[in-house]
C-alpha cells in the first residue's frame, strides 16, 4: 500500500511540474499541449517511482547484509553461541544499577577428548554442550564461548539463588547427554552475582572465574558460588 501511494504521489508531482513548467510558463499560448504535458509529467513521475523503489530495495539489501555480517562476527561458528568479542562488548553495556549474575562453565577433561579420540570428537562435545545450554537458558540470557572449552553466561535480572538453579539445571542436563562410546560429558561451573560479589562488573567476572576454579579443584562436575 505504501508503494502505491508513493507511485501516485510521484506521478502527480511529475504532472504538476510538467504543467507548470511547460504549459503555464514556457508555452502559455498553446493550450492543445496540456495533454502532452500531462503524459510527460506522468512518465516523469513513473520514472522517479521506479528509481526510488530500486534504490530503496538496494538499501534494504545492504542493511540486511550488514546485519548478517554483524551477527556472523559475534557468533562462534562451531557451537552457535556468541563469541568472546560479543562478550567483551556486552560487558561494557551492562548497567551496574540492576541485578545480574554470571556463570563460568568449563568442560571437564576436555583435552582427553581431543588427545585420545581426535578433534572431531572434541568438536562434537562442544556442539552438544552448546546446544544443551541454549535449550536451558531463558530468552533474555546470553551464552558465549569464552575460549576453548570455557563458556560464559550473562543472566540479566537474575539473583544468585536463581543463577545457581540455572547452573545446576545446565550441569544436570549435560551430565545426561548420550555420548555414545566416548566418556561421559560433565562440566564444572562457577557462579557470581552483582552486586553481591563486587561493586563493578569486572569484579563479578573475577569472582565467577575463581568459583569455577574451586569447582574444578573440588572434584569437577559440580557448581560452586562465591
Amino acid at each position: 500500500m505504501s508503494k502505491l501511494w508513493l507511485l501516485i504521489a510521484m506521478v502527480f508531482t511529475g504532472i504538476l511540474y510538467s504543467v507548470v513548467l511547460l504549459y503555464f510558463m514556457a508555452m502559455p499560448l498553446f493550450y492543445n499541449l496540456v495533454l502532452h504535458c500531462i503524459i510527460l509529467g506522468a512518465l516523469f513521475g513513473l520514472t522517479n517511482f521506479i528509481l526510488t523503489v530500486f534504490f530503496y530495495k538496494r538499501l534494504e539489501k545492504i542493511k540486511r547484509l550488514n546485519q548478517q555480517l554483524k551477527v556472523s562476527l559475534m557468533t562462534d561458528k562451531l557451537t552457535g553461541l556468541l563469541n568472546r568479542r560479543a562478550f567483551d562488548q556486552d560487558i561494557k553495556n551492562i548497567d551496574n544499577s540492576g541485578i545480574c549474575s554470571l556463570i563460568f562453565l568449563d568442560i571437564d577433561n576436555f583435552r582427553d577428548f581431543n588427545n585420545h579420540f581426535g578433534h572431531d570428537v572434541g568438536d562434537n562435545v562442544l556442539k552438544k554442550v552448546g546446544e544443551t545450554i541454549k535449550a536451558c537458558v531463558r530468552a533474555t540470557d546470553r551464552a558465549y564461548r569464552y575460549g576453548g572449552e570455557e563458556i560464559t553466561l550473562i543472566l540479566m535480572d537474575c539473583d544468585k539463588k536463581n543463577a545457581l538453579r540455572m547452573a545446576e539445571k545446565i550441569r544436570s542436563e549435560i551430565s545426561r547427554l548420550d555420548n555414545q562410546a566416548y566418556p561421559q560429558i560433565t562440566v564444572s561451573l562457577g557462579v557470581s552475582s552483582y552486586p553481591d560479589d563486587g561493586r563493578y562488573i569486572h569484579d563479578v567476572i573475577v569472582a565467577s572465574d575463581k568459583a569455577l576454579l574451586k569447582a574444578k579443584q573440588s572434584g569437577k562436575n559440580c557448581t560452586i558460588s562465591c
